[in-house]
């Protein structure tokens, strides 16, 4: 089985990326191809769907697509008004985006372990990674995208309040006068570490979680594919209860991804105590 998974690339071999390198001495400089045509025909489909429904909604007791479709706008906007408490039209259908964007990406990972790769090797392509959140690149892009919606509230809403807290909270604030020019950069350090922190966390989370998943899966398909009668039954049966296993936790990170989106946006927009 290790021969035929060297000769096949191995795991390491699956989870190379399709890649346009733009500066080959540069790691930095390339464009994950794979992660982008996913990404952009997953918000595709989500866009045609939501104007295909459109034009079908009905009054009343909704049934089919749009009954779904309203439970989980009502999940999610239960959710928003539990967590967050001020008036903000953009927040509600925000995390709704960000809910089903990535539970929709996320679920791509129950497909069979080399199906799209084997699609895309018919096309020519040597590399495919069809789950766009095995990729840093996707988590970390959203991330830092509510993160800079999280300083534009912090600055907009309370910009003096923010930029005291920066330099004078927790620390200043607690020695004398005299020492508040030296410990005000140290605060400042601190509190920058203490907001990069939150689209790291939101990142690594959604990533680790779902690289370990692929990871798995291709163990799985390795044993199925190298194991003889018995390894094959033992990689089927262990293969469907990882799948529905997956299928929870990609949800559950969804889920995760979305709530912290709030709670940070909800924080940016809490008044200041006087």
């Amino acid at each position: 089985m290790a021969d035929q998974s060297h000769g096949d690339g191995g795991i390491a071999g699956h989870l190379q990326y399709w890649t346009l390198k733009i500066d080959e001495s540069n790691p930095f400089m390339q464009i994950h191809l794979d992660t982008m045509l996913v990404s952009l025909v997953v918000a595709g489909l989500m866009f045609g769907f939501a104007l295909w429904l459109k034009g079908r909604l009905v009054s009343g007791a909704p049934s089919g697509a749009q009954n779904a479709v309203e439970s989980v706008v009502g999940f999610v906007d239960q959710t928003v008004r539990d967590n967050f408490p001020v008036h903000n039209p953009l927040i509600a259908p925000l995390a709704f985006t960000v809910f089903v964007f990535i539970a929709l990406i996320n679920t791509i990972d129950i497909l069979p372990a080399f199906l799209l790769g084997n699609v895309a090797h018919l096309f020519g392509v040597e590399h495919f990674r069809p789950v766009p959140t095995n990729d840093l690149n996707l988590p970390a892009a959203m991330a830092v995208s509510v993160f800079v919606l999280v300083l534009y509230y912090e600055f907009k809403l309370k910009p003096v309040h923010f930029c005291k807290e920066l330099l004078m909270e927790p620390f200043t604030n607690l020695v004398p006068g005299f020492l508040k020019p030296v410990v005000m950069p140290i605060n400042l350090i601190l509190k920058l570490v203490e907001e990069v922190a939150k689209p790291l966390s939101l990142s690594f989370r959604l990533f680790g979680n779902m690289f370990a998943g692929e990871v798995i899966f291709l163990l799985i398909a390795f044993l199925l594919l190298g194991g003889g009668t018995v390894g094959m039954a033992a990689g089927f049966f262990v293969g469907l209860g990882w799948t529905i296993f997956h299928l929870f936790i990609g949800l559950l990170q969804a889920f995760i991804f979305m709530i912290l989106t709030v709670v940070y946006l909800s924080i940016a927009h809490q008044p200041v105590e006087h």
